[in-house]
C-alpha cells in the first residue's frame, strides 16, 4: 500500500513553476489521481482488516488457500497501475472497467478464501461455527458487488463510477449488524 504513493506526480521543472499559485494549480490539475490514491488506499486497508479478521478464525491452512491468497495479491500489486490509469483518465470507460476489474478480481479471491472455510471446515478454529464463517463470506461479498455496479455505472458515467464505493462502510455495518456473533459456536 505504501509504493502506491510512488504513481502520485511530483510537479517537474518542465511546467514552469514559478509560484505558489502556479504549483497549486499544477496539483489541481491531479486531483482525479489524488482522489483514486485515496480511495485504493482505504479499499486495500478494508480488505486488509477483512484478512485480519479471517485469520482470527483460521486454525490452520490448505494449499489452495495459500494460492488463493497469493492470487489476491497478486492483484493488490495491480492496484497502483490500475488507481492511476483511473486518475488519470477518469472520463473513460476502459480506465474504470479496469480498475474495478482489478478491485472485483481481489474481492473475488478474497472471497474464495473465504468459501474454502465453508468447503473445508478443519481449516477454523474449533470454537467457530459454520454461521460464523457464513457471516464472513457475506460481508466479503460487498466489494465484489459493489464492483460489479461500478462496471455498470462506468457505462453511462465512468468518473462517477467510483462513488459506489462510498457504501462499503455503510454495507458492511448493516450486515454486521444482522448477522450473528461470529465467535459463538452453534
Amino acid at each position: 500500500m505504501t509504493i502506491m504513493v510512488l504513481a502520485l506526480p511530483l510537479p517537474e521543472a518542465q511546467h514552469n513553476i514559478s509560484s505558489d499559485g502556479d504549483l497549486l494549480n499544477h496539483l489541481l490539475e491531479y486531483s482525479e489521481l489524488f482522489w483514486t490514491y485515496v480511495l485504493s488506499f482505504l479499499l486495500l486497508g478494508y480488505f486488509w482488516i477483512n484478512q485480519q479478521k479471517l485469520f482470527k478464525y483460521v486454525n490452520n491452512t490448505c494449499t489452495h488457500h495459500l494460492w488463493a491468497n497469493l492470487g489476491e495479491l497478486l492483484l493488490v500489486c495491480v492496484i497502483p497501475f490500475s488507481s492511476g490509469l483511473v486518475g488519470d483518465h477518469i472520463n473513460y470507460f476502459t480506465a474504470s472497467f479496469i480498475f474495478h476489474m482489478n478491485v472485483l478480481l481481489i474481492g473475488v479471491f478474497f472471497l474464495f478464501q473465504c468459501m474454502l472455510l465453508l468447503r473445508y471446515p478443519d481449516i477454523l478454529k474449533k470454537d467457530v461455527s459454520r454461521t460464523a464463517a457464513m457471516r464472513i463470506v457475506k460481508i466479503n461479498l460487498i466489494v465484489p458487488s459493489l464492483a460489479v455496479a461500478g462496471i455498470v455505472i462506468a457505462c453511462f458515467s465512468p468518473q462517477w463510477s467510483l462513488a459506489v464505493y462510498i457504501l462499503v462502510p455503510i454495507l458492511s455495518s448493516i450486515v454486521i449488524r444482522r448477522t450473528k456473533n461470529p465467535v459463538q459456536s452453534e
